[in-house]
Parts: structure tokens; C-alpha cells; sequence
């Protein structure tokens, strides 16, 4: 895009954060073909970019203010649209899912020694060892959500990251866990 229609996405947003409601009709109206695009080029399925772009729009406006140079609007709407239609395919991948994994019975599980066994302290010095082994990212996501019992929104507010990033942190910290588990499976 060139540099005027920067300018004008960048009006359009000013008028917007001043509770205009027909400069958000504009730039959806302006963006809608992009993002649908982007979002069918990572889904590969127009209902579900239809339904993509839609979200995409509704972050757009919650998170407005978040946007710090207007004039970057359309790069900002991109990314959003990419990440929307990243963790559209991610819910929707759920073979994939450690959710469907455990709900088939296939999540880790160790065995089930008598109370104070050397079996059972072993697995949970191993599982010591290989949470505290994990990026700190991962590991304190792992253990707002499963010690403190923490809810994805509360981490995100905690952590200051969206809850797609809580997700994602959450699904590849499980996967880390899993492969360096991997003996217990059954």
C-alpha cells in the first residue's frame, strides 16, 4: 500500500478512538477482502475465514488501543488476521491436541506405586527436574495453570500476553513434558 493510504487509515483510526463508529465500518469495509485473504491463505477453507475475519475484526476493535502508530495500521490488522487464522487451526486441529490425547486415554500416566515407594519418588524427582528444565516461559505458564489453578485469562492478564499466547505456551510446555516423559506412557 502506498504512503496516503497510511494516512488515511491513520485518520480513520484517530476518528474511531474518538467513538466515531462509521471509521470502524470504513476500515472494515477497506480491509475485509485483505484479511479474508490472508485468513483463507492459512485456513485454506472460506467458511472458516469468513468466520476468522470476523474475529479478527472484533480484536481489532478491543484492542485499538494497543495500536501505537496508526499509520501501521494495515501491518497491525495482518498480523492480527495471521494469528486469528493460526489459533483457528490450532482449536480446530484437536488430533493433534493433548486435550483428545488424554480424552483417548493416551496422556502420560504414571504408574500408580504404593505412598512413599522409591518408584513413585523417583517419577516425581523426574518430573521435578524436567518442569524446572523447561524455558521459563513455558515453566511458569505450566505452573500458574496447574498449581495455582489459574484460568487462561487470568494468566494473560498476570503475564501480559494475550490468551492465545497462554494457549500456545501451555500446548508446547505439555509437549516438552511429554517427550522428556515419554517412559511413562503407557
Amino acid at each position: 500500500m502506498d504512503q496516503k493510504t497510511d494516512q488515511d487509515d491513520a485518520l480513520l483510526v484517530s476518528r474511531l478512538r474518538s467513538g466515531d463508529r462509521q471509521a470502524f465500518e470504513q476500515l472494515v469495509h477497506r480491509h475485509s477482502a485483505l484479511v479474508g485473504g490472508i485468513a483463507y491463505q492459512v485456513i485454506g477453507d472460506s467458511e472458516g475465514a469468513a468466520d476468522v475475519a470476523q474475529e479478527t475484526f472484533l480484536k481489532v476493535h478491543r484492542r485499538l488501543e494497543t495500536l501505537e502508530d496508526p499509520t501501521r495500521f494495515r501491518a497491525w490488522l495482518c498480523g492480527i488476521a495471521r494469528t486469528t487464522a493460526i489459533d483457528w487451526l490450532r482449536k480446530k486441529s484437536k488430533d493433534q491436541s493433548l486435550d483428545k490425547l488424554e480424552a483417548e486415554g493416551k496422556e502420560p500416566v504414571a504408574p500408580t506405586p504404593k505412598e512413599g515407594s522409591l518408584e513413585q519418588e523417583e517419577l516425581y524427582a523426574k518430573v521435578l527436574r524436567v518442569v524446572n528444565g523447561l524455558p521459563k516461559v513455558y515453566r511458569e505458564t505450566m505452573l500458574m495453570k496447574h498449581l495455582e489453578k489459574l484460568t487462561y485469562a487470568q494468566i494473560a492478564k498476570k503475564l501480559n500476553v494475550t490468551e492465545a499466547t497462554v494457549e500456545s505456551r501451555l500446548y508446547r510446555a505439555k509437549l516438552m513434558l511429554k517427550d522428556a516423559l515419554a517412559e511413562f506412557y503407557e
